[in-house]
């Protein structure tokens, strides 16, 4: 997750105080090994060696789009398509959330995340999301919620409407894929951080419309349930279809359909 690297390291406190330093961040070492490593190595300023690496906005392309679905559809031959290119996204998604939304609300950074500014890292043989490759540098932002509008305008919707016209899955399945995770990051940072840190991008998750207009296609993707003992839990609006891939377990009690409970 390294950004440009030449001169010292800037702690994240130091960001906001000198905009300056913000070309030297090293997005690995923000994280370390703390409560948030696993963002560690997802958002780079280069490629690793022996990888594939896809500009994002190539992905709109159907037949782009296919061989890499191709490459994944391998691990689970004869295996429902909808359900191997929705375990897909999860990985994309899940990159495209969880990392940006501890940058942006942790430490106050924006990064080059728009659809046209990033290119993916795919495992050579099995076409597994790894890491993106970003063009340019962090910056410092005082508005973290607005940051994470624009990754969901200008990369998860045009990528969500291209996938689904191409691969025949519904719009709705995927925009829950993008919501499960981001609504997870967003209360992981609340309960290590503090609520307050996050209500913006919460409200992404929570109103009706977008910022500015527009109907928001994660309105009411993430619901509570209760469990007959009265613990509340999680639960998706729609099956993201994991459980039809041999080998994946289901997503249990956050899963709308009994079937994918296991």
């Amino acid at each position: 997750m390294a950004a440009e690297t030449n001169g010292a390291l800037q702690p994240a406190t130091l960001i906001a105080e000198h905009p300056v330093a913000h070309q030297a961040v090293d997005l690995d070492a923000l994280v370390g090994d703390g409560p948030f490593s696993y963002c560690g190595g997802k958002l780079v300023s280069s490629p690793p060696p022996a990888s594939t690496v896809i500009p994002c906005r190539d992905l709109c392309d159907r037949a782009i789009f296919d061989e890499i679905v191709d490459r994944y559809a391998q691990k689970f031959s004869g295996s429902d398509r909808r359900a191997i290119v929705s375990m897909w996204t999860l990985y994309y998604f899940s990159m495209l959330t969880i990392a940006p939304s501890v940058h942006m609300f942790v430490h106050r950074i924006g990064l080059p995340l728009g659809i046209d500014r990033l290119s993916l890292v795919c495992n050579e043989q099995t076409g597994e999301p790894e890491a993106f490759v970003m063009s340019g540098g962090p910056k410092v932002t005082t508005d973290p919620a607005a940051e994470l509008h624009r990754l969901m305008r200008g990369h998860a919707e045009p990528l969500v409407a291209a996938i689904a016209a191409n691969a025949g899955v519904a719009p709705k399945l995927l925009w829950n894929n993008v919501a499960a995770y981001l609504s997870w990051i967003l209360k992981e940072i609340a309960h290590r951080h503090e609520p307050d840190l996050v209500e913006g991008g919460l409200a992404l998750l929570e109103d009706t419309q977008w910022p500015g207009g527009g109907r928001n296609p994660m309105f009411g993707m993430i619901r509570m349930a209760r469990q007959q003992c009265g613990l509340e839990f999680v639960r998706r609006k729609v099956c993201c279809l994991r459980y039809n891939l041999p080998g994946v377990g289901g997503c249990g009690e956050a899963c709308p359909l009994p079937e994918g409970r296991h």
